[in-house]
């Protein structure tokens, strides 16, 4: 499968059955493994994360996306598994990107933040498929944007990890993020309230679809 180039990170701000249609219209719209969805609730009971997981993954299996959730414990990360998650974005520390690797396989997709370059090197070297690189641009409560020159440091620092653009992304802004070495943006407003979520999945892929890369090998 390939490197999802647009990443829907959930929000419980917006109901499950919202979600599930953006992930409809967005996966039916761009080609297999375009599109990635990750599961993220810090708040919710384990149980119902469960329950949202196994929800999100029929329906990225329906369109063929991949599905990694939020894993910022260990309890989390077998909940992963539980539910046949593609993989798990973990906190950006080695004994983590480890822990996931081994509970999920050597062929699942392992994330972990990264803001700072120094994260972008901690992931590399800890066995991490990709990283999202963030605030790119200002989003709320996420501190000072970092700019595009946090891609390219990023893809210069570890070329082999699929490097994903996170914070104030939109369909304007994609293309700067490609140009800048991004493998893909990881988005949640520009999708969930998007008016026309087939057309905005188009807009955010369009930049990446010519040079769409594998993921990574392990």
């Amino acid at each position: 499968m390939t490197a999802p180039s647009v990443f829907l990170v959930t929000d419980p701000r917006w109901s499950l059955e919202r979600i599930e249609a953006v992930i409809e219209a967005a996966g039916r719209a761009l080609a297999p493994g375009a599109l990635g969805v990750q599961l993220r609730d810090k708040s919710a009971p384990l149980a119902d994360l469960a329950r949202t997981a196994r929800a999100l993954r029929a329906v990225t299996a329906r369109v063929g996306a991949r599905f990694v959730v939020n894993a910022p414990t260990s309890e989390a990360l077998e909940g992963a598994a539980a539910a046949g998650a593609d993989g798990a974005h973990v906190p950006c520390r080695p004994d983590r990107v480890a822990e996931a690797r081994g509970r999920l396989g050597a062929a699942a997709w392992i994330s972990t933040p990264a803001h700072s370059d120094e994260d972008v090197s901690i992931a590399a070297a800890a066995g991490a498929t990709g990283v999202l690189v963030s605030p790119i641009f200002a989003s709320p409560g996420k501190g000072p944007p970092r700019g595009v020159a946090a891609l390219t440091a990023a893809r210069a620092r570890a070329p082999d990890l699929v490097v994903i653009a996170l914070g104030g992304v939109d369909a304007s802004s994609a293309a700067a993020c490609a140009a800048a070495g991004a493998d893909g943006v990881a988005i949640v407003r520009a999708l969930l309230d998007a008016g026309d979520p087939t057309a905005m999945a188009r807009a955010l892929d369009a930049p990446f679809r010519d040079r769409r890369a594998p993921a990574a090998p392990l």
